[in-house]
């Protein structure tokens, strides 16, 4: 039923899932886990606790048996899990390309108290009151869909209707950073608020918190200052954190009132129905500039009693159905508007190296662009556009034309350039694709993203303070980096091309940490380390124009 479903509506394309889902694969089907057979994602069932974390119940189809299975997965990996997304020994590479269809939710009526072209679906509701399904459980035959308590939007489109699950809608319009979506449906409001720097006293400035993004800025200043934001949200975070229950359905509404424009890959149920498989692009809300400044800044210091620094975002929406770029007219440094993009705002910063790096100006990116370009006067624009399906092909031209607008702050230590050069290799022929992790033991899960964590020791004496470390999966192979912060003199870092990551991870990583810490940033006794892979030095080489992990990388191949 859904290899055919799914045939038909689309071909297999390759695609990284960036996220290897093994660990729960193995937990939640034991000995019954064929990590050989290829598992399809199909949808997304209600929100239960699994060893103390908010766990999500993705449904996938083992196409070798032809029967379903249930593994719970972190809210944080959603995005990366689309139905359709295909999934062999925990790694995705592969997944069906649905058609991409553009939608709006219209804006929020007051008198009506809704949006006149969204309603709600409750499978399980239905089932009870014996009413009309809007997926009809006949044609898209997930086990337990009948009783599934989530209850998902339904966007009316003349006689269409299109069903997105609300899981998807949480993860992509709440917030851009999972930290968000984690802390609202896992902790209560008083932690949420002090978490999230709610109730700062500091007025309208947003305090952009350790574990978040700059692009959070724009959902935590509606919570913060928003009446409508504040009800949708406490409502939520209300229903997640019932104790009676030990499963939690989700619904979810959109948090501000304006129109949202979504670009989605949609996959046709019967001739009424299409479901949303991928939410890939979503519009933010309109608005002045927004203050934020950065709280707990990694690594970075400021003299006694000094306050972090302010800057200004503007909240940008996206005219998803134009292929026009619209370009904001230079303005003052003091004037500088910050690019938003939906999920993945560390895109933003490698283009604007990218675009620094190669001494390409604006005018160049723009004459190399396919698009059609808009120059907008200094006065403030109706809209801005920021390239979103330009990214998700790797047409690099439309972010570049945003590059130069100040997407990111400058980088500021070595461990926040070691990202930012890894994030270079993203758009250079030959390594990519590269999937980026930064590493920390201290977390369950010790692939954290693209976030510089650092790791201390208490257990030796070193002037060795901090170790970075960082994944990277790329078209080259699996590397590892580690670079030390020191007291005194810098060390130089270390790439180890592993053969095999899983006995790596098991038996090596925790040992390369223990001789960094005991021998002041070198490895004490390299012959232990080199069975697992090739080991290479790299320095932290001045200026701008060296891309310490692409010459780390490109030792690590050279024969010895």
């Amino acid at each position: 039923m859904f290899d055919a479903l799914f045939k038909a509506n689309g071909k297999k394309v390759k695609y990284m899932g960036m996220v290897d889902i093994k660990r729960y694969f193995k937990i939640c089907l034991g000995s019954y886990y064929n990590p050989k057979a290829e598992y399809i994602v199909l949808w997304y069932g209600k929100i239960y606790y699994h060893r103390r974390r908010k766990t999500v119940q993705v449904y996938l189809l083992n196409s070798t048996t032809n029967k379903q299975v249930v593994i719970g997965v972190s809210i944080k990996s959603i995005l990366k899990l689309p139905i359709g997304s295909i999934w062999v020994n925990g790694i995705c590479n592969e997944k069906y390309d649905f058609e991409t269809l553009y939608t709006t939710l219209d804006a929020y009526n007051d008198k009506q108290q809704e949006r006149p072209n969204l309603t709600y679906t409750n499978h399980f509701g239905i089932s009870v009151n014996k009413t009309e399904y809007i997926l009809e459980p006949d044609n898209y035959p997930v086990d337990d869909i009948k009783t599934d308590s989530n209850t998902n939007l339904v966007v009316q489109t003349g006689n269409t209707k299109i069903v997105i699950p609300s899981v998807l809608f949480f993860v992509a319009h709440y917030g851009v950073s999972k930290e968000i979506n984690k802390a609202l449906i896992s902790w209560h409001k008083q932690e949420v608020e002090e978490s999230l720097n709610i109730n700062d006293n500091c007025g309208d400035l947003i305090t952009i918190p350790d574990r978040c993004v700059i692009a959070d800025a724009v959902f935590l200043f509606h919570l913060k200052t928003d009446a409508h934001t504040k009800r949708m949200v406490w409502s939520l975070n209300s229903r997640m954190l019932r104790n009676d229950r030990q499963y939690h359905p989700l619904k979810v509404e959109p948090y501000h009132k304006q129109e949202i424009q979504l670009k989605i890959a949609g996959l046709k149920v019967d001739e009424q129905t299409i479901l949303c498989t991928e939410i890939l692009g979503m519009s933010m809300p309109k608005g002045n500039a927004i203050e934020y400044r950065i709280d707990k800044p990694s690594f970075a210091a400021y003299a006694d009693g000094a306050a972090p620094p302010t800057s200004k975002i503007r909240p940008l929406y996206n005219t998803i159905e134009s292929d026009e770029i619209v370009l904001e007219a230079e303005r003052d440094a003091n004037n500088i508007i910050t690019a938003v993009v939906r999920h993945r705002i560390e895109r933003i910063g490698v283009i604007r190296e990218l675009v620094k790096g190669t001494n390409t100006t604006l005018d160049d990116v723009i004459g190399n662009c396919n698009s059609d370009i808009i120059r907008v006067p200094q006065n403030e624009p109706d809209a801005f556009a920021d390239g979103v399906d330009g990214n998700a092909n790797g047409d690099i031209g439309r972010l570049q034309v945003l590059a130069e607008i100040g997407a990111v702050h400058s980088v500021k230590n070595n461990f926040d350039r070691l990202l930012r050069y890894a994030q270079e290799l993203k758009v250079t022929l030959g390594y990519a694709p590269v999937v980026i992790d930064c590493v920390n033991l201290a977390h369950d899960h010790i692939f954290i993203g693209e976030k510089v964590r650092g790791m201390r020791s208490n257990k030796y004496n070193s002037d060795v303070e901090v170790v970075f470390v960082m994944r990277l999966i790329t078209n080259l192979g699996v590397f590892y980096l580690f670079d030390c912060k020191k007291k005194g003199s810098q060390t130089s870092g270390i790439v180890i091309k592993v053969m095999d990551e899983d006995v790596f991870i098991n038996e090596a990583i925790r040992k390369v940490l223990g001789q960094l810490f005991r021998n002041n940033g070198r490895l004490s006794d390299t012959s232990s380390i080199s069975k697992f892979g090739t080991i290479r030095y790299f320095k932290h080489t001045n200026g701008e124009s060296a891309n310490w992990v692409k010459k780390a990388i490109d030792n690590c191949l050279k024969n010895k």
